[in-house]
């Protein structure tokens, strides 16, 4: 079981938010070639989901937050923060 550091959790929590988000997410699939994500498959965003950028221009704050928290990602990020000491069971 690795031990990390404040620092390593802010380093992966900053890296899963900048791949999940801006105009074209690198989780995004691309022409032809499937998304780099490990979680696309369980990821309610790219199986029907409407588009995030255009939905949160009409959703209330609390809709968006509450789609955004079907996404496996979100899950994730949620579980990091300055408390985890350790990656791993």
């Amino acid at each position: 079981m690795a031990r990390v550091s404040e620092d390593d959790v802010l380093l992966l929590w900053r890296a899963v938010r900048a791949f999940r988000s801006g105009a074209r997410p690198r989780c995004a699939p691309r022409r032809g070639a499937p998304s780099e994500c490990p979680l696309y498959g369980r990821c309610p965003r790219w199986q029907g989901q409407p588009d995030d950028r255009i939905a949160s221009l009409s959703e209330s704050p609390v809709q968006t937050e509450r789609r955004q928290a079907t996404w496996p990602c979100s899950s994730l990020l949620d579980a990091l923060g300055p408390g985890v000491s350790r990656i791993g069971p």
